[in-house]
């Protein structure tokens, strides 16, 4: 194995490593908003009820 194979194989690696963290970076972004959307639906449903009763 050469010198630059071996320098290929951990550029490669590095970009599929990138590539990871930004996906999940992505994803922890998505679940971040969805869990403020539930959050918000949540205290207008308890407001709604607090202001039925």
């Amino acid at each position: 194995m050469d010198m630059d194979d071996i320098g290929q194989e951990l550029e490669n690696y590095q970009k599929t490593l990138d590539d990871e963290k930004k996906k999940t970076a992505r994803i922890n972004w998505a679940l971040f908003l969805i869990l403020i959307i539930v959050i918000i639906v949540f205290v207008y449903s308890l407001w709604r009820y607090q202001a039925f009763n």
